[in-house]
């Protein structure tokens, strides 16, 4: 079962440079958008296709860019890694988007 860990703007360049697939998801408190995909989320992190990301949560207070992002369009912003490099990122509304963003990641 994987977990999804809380990270800050501190650690996350660690964390992306340890694991070889990565997958952050940015929030904020008053984002409804972001409220209601954490179920799917978390569902995403638990599915045996996926074991080999590392998913983290992070409050978009700790990145500016993500910062905005979140706050303009209240929606989650989400960037994923490879190897330590970042593959993609942007806002999603759907279950269905992040799932194409880890199919992706992982090709």
């Amino acid at each position: 079962m994987t977990t999804i860990y809380n990270a800050t703007d501190a650690d996350l360049r660690q964390l992306v440079f340890q694991n070889e697939y990565v997958i952050v998801k940015f929030i904020d408190k008053e984002c409804d958008i972001c409220k209601a995909l954490a179920p799917s989320f978390d569902t995403l992190s638990q599915r045996a296709a996926y074991t080999e990301v590392l998913f983290l949560r992070m409050d978009a207070k700790e990145n500016p860019v993500s910062l905005k992002e979140v706050r303009f369009s209240k929606a989650p912003f989400i960037a994923t890694y490879k190897k330590g490099i970042l593959q993609q990122c942007g806002l999603v509304n759907t279950e269905e988007e992040i799932t194409a963003m880890l199919e992706q990641l992982l090709a």
